[in-house]
C-alpha cells in the first residue's frame, strides 16, 4: 500500500493510535526522536518479541524474522541486545537489552 499526504490512502486507524502513543511516551521526557532512534526502537521490540516467541533460540527468530542468522546477530549486537547467559552473573537463560538505541 502507498501511504500520501493528501486524501489517499491513509494507515490503519488502529496502528496510527498506536504509533501515536508510542510517539508520546518516547517523548515525554522532551527528548526528540530521530527516525533512526524510532527505527531503531521498533527494530529492537521486533527482535526481542521473535527471540521470546523462539525460546530464545537466535536461529528459528532469524527464520520467523525473514533474515539470515549473521544478519541477527548483527542487529542484535548494533541495538545491545544480548542473551542474558552472556551477562556476568545471570542464573538463567534471558534476553536483555543493553540500554535505549
Amino acid at each position: 500500500m502507498t501511504y500520501r499526504t493528501d486524501d489517499g490512502p491513509s494507515i490503519d486507524p488502529g496502528l496510527q493510535s498506536l504509533f501515536a502513543e508510542f510517539h508520546r511516551r518516547a517523548t515525554a521526557n522532551g527528548e526528540r526522536v530521530t527516525l533512526r532512534a524510532w527505527l531503531d526502537r521498533a527494530e529492537a521490540w521486533r527482535i526481542l518479541h521473535a527471540l521470546r516467541e523462539a525460546g530464545g533460540n537466535r536461529s528459528a527468530a532469524a527464520r520467523a524474522l525473514g533474515i539470515g542468522r549473521r544478519t541477527l546477530y548483527t542487529k542484535m549486537e548494533k541495538l545491545g541486545i544480548h542473551p542474558s547467559w552472556e551477562a556476568a552473573g545471570a542464573p538463567t537463560p534471558g534476553l536483555r537489552v543493553a540500554g535505549p538505541a
